[in-house]
């Protein structure tokens, strides 16, 4: 370890709160050369375990400096490689620890500036994100937008809509906050990726449609848009192979694109507690219906009318 980096860390080890002077030191030590090895990084995971939060200067600057150093301070720059993202995960996922608002967007920092992430590692980020989300109890506005943009990076093999694994960490986390005082875009997140997720777990052939299909279509943009996320394909549910990939049987997916064209033609008279059922019926029928929930079953009646009545029979 550099021994200017190293005397400074030795020095704040044990301060709780940064001093102006003590940035200053820090920022003038790490922009003169970087973080030079895993050794200093290291460094700065164990000291960001004590002050992060104390300070935002320390904050900010934890979170440039470990991503200077994996994107530009190593080989091949601009690159996540596979023992990169090892170490990541090591300093990060202390059991029994508390997740820290830094560390997790110090992940997202370098997902989005890099040119290539292995794929465990955006998922453990939304892992992380969601984390904090359960370890606080409720979902704030800026935990919110962690999730969103951890859901951003596809954390998997496929087309680039959200994942099964994804999906599921997401009910995991309503499971465990569905009730609380949540920020409103939670429910509003939670519906368009667990949508998107059951549109292109529906779909006969979801590869045709990335563009619809996208996160990035679904959740890269939070503004309202309603009506508008499936555009022409919602009118395609009661043709082709629409509901097999699910039923993984012709008939039941046949009597699926029935039950969706017929509820669709009669969108104004859906029962919500019919939809409501079809929902606790596939999670848990012993469980209430949390905001979040709703917000599910009226962004798919909106979007896509009739499809939750496939997905019932189909499922």
């Amino acid at each position: 370890m550099d021994e200017g980096f190293e005397g400074l860390l030795a020095q704040i080890s044990g301060v709780m709160k940064l001093s102006e002077e003590d940035a200053h030191r820090i920022s003038t030590e790490l922009y003169r050369g970087g973080v030079k090895s895993l050794t200093d990084g290291a460094a700065l995971f164990e000291m960001n375990s004590r002050l992060a939060g104390t300070d935002t200067t320390w904050d900010r600057l934890f979170v440039s400096a470990v991503r200077d150093y994996v994107l530009i301070h190593s080989d091949p720059r601009n690159w996540v490689t596979e023992d990169e993202a090892d170490w990541l995960i090591e300093q990060i996922d202390r059991k029994g620890a508390r997740p820290i608002a830094s560390e997790v967007d110090l992940l997202l920092q370098i997902m989005r500036y890099a040119e290539g992430v292995p794929a465990r590692l955006g998922y453990f980020t939304l892992q992380v994100a969601c984390a904090r989300i359960c370890d606080l109890g409720k979902a704030t506005a800026e935990d919110v937008e962690r999730v969103r943009r951890a859901l951003i990076v596809p954390a998997g093999e496929g087309g680039g809509w959200i994942t099964g694994a994804e999906a599921e960490l997401l009910v995991r986390t309503n499971d465990s906050i569905g009730f609380a005082l949540n920020d409103p875009s939670w429910n509003d997140l939670f519906a368009r990726a667990i949508s998107n997720h059951l549109m292109a777990r529906a779909h006969p052939e979801p590869a045709s449609e990335t563009s619809i299909l996208s996160r990035e279509h679904w959740v890269g943009d939070m503004r309202p848009a309603p009506g508008t996320f499936l555009e022409d394909v919602r009118a395609g549910f009661s043709e082709g192979g629409w509901f097999a990939p699910i039923s993984q049987n012709e008939d039941r997916a046949e009597a699926a694109r029935r039950a969706a064209h017929a509820a669709a033609r009669r969108e104004s008279v859906i029962s919500t507690e019919d939809e409501s059922s079809w929902f606790l019926k596939c999670v848990s029928e012993e469980k209430s219906v949390s905001l979040a929930e709703r917000a599910l079953l009226d962004f798919l009646r909106l979007e896509a009318p009739g499809f939750t009545q496939g997905l019932a029979a189909a499922s």
